[in-house]
């Protein structure tokens, strides 16, 4: 009797902490990503290749699809060894049965410059791309599909910004980076 009782309430904990999480997330079609501690996570990429990092989910609006951003540091693809990689990637939502797909709205990607505004106007680093509806990437994605799984695999930038690149400017300032995402959502999807 003692052992159900504690599998229920770890069971409850389990739904309690996925529940915290779920009201964390972004719902709002934007994630400013900030990672810190960049110079060492920069290293840690150089020394393993395709090093991934991932940011917290985040939904296009109230409702609607469940996204995440991943950074390779070091660069993956034809950007290796020289580049910041950006990508999204659709993940399985709790409203996904409710949304028409493929999933097909604009996303915009932005490494954002931290010079002071009042000294000299931000120069973002910014690329936009409209999702192609026959990539399965971004089709409705199965409740099973793990990370591993080659189907999560984001769209983006093998070459989003040179190493040499991001050392100009304030990209990097108290040793962190900030990325942001958004995803632009019709206003009719919204009502």
């Amino acid at each position: 009797m003692v052992c159900a009782l504690v599998g229920r309430q770890r069971q409850e904990i389990l739904e309690l902490r996925r529940d915290v999480e779920e009201l964390s997330v972004s719902s709002d079609g934007t994630l400013i990503w900030k990672i810190a501690d960049y110079a060492r996570k920069l290293q840690e990429a150089k020394a393993r290749s395709n090093y991934e990092f991932f940011s917290p989910p985040f939904y296009t609006h109230k409702y609607g699809y469940k996204l995440q951003v991943s950074a390779f540091l070091n660069g993956n693809g034809s950007g290796e060894s020289s580049h910041l990689s950006v990508y999204i990637r659709v993940l399985p939502g709790e409203y996904d049965n409710l949304l028409e797909w493929p999933f097909s709205y604009r996303v915009t990607f932005s490494l954002l410059d931290q010079s002071d505004p009042s000294l000299s106007k931000p120069q973002h680093i910014t690329e936009t791309f409209h999702p192609d509806p026959n990539w399965k990437n971004f089709q409705k994605p199965g409740a099973s599909r793990s990370s591993l799984d080659e189907s999560t695999l984001g769209f983006g930038y093998p070459k989003f910004i040179s190493h040499e690149d991001i050392r100009k400017r304030n990209y990097v300032r108290d040793n962190a980076i900030f990325i942001k995402a958004s995803v632009e959502i019709p206003q009719k999807i919204l009502a």
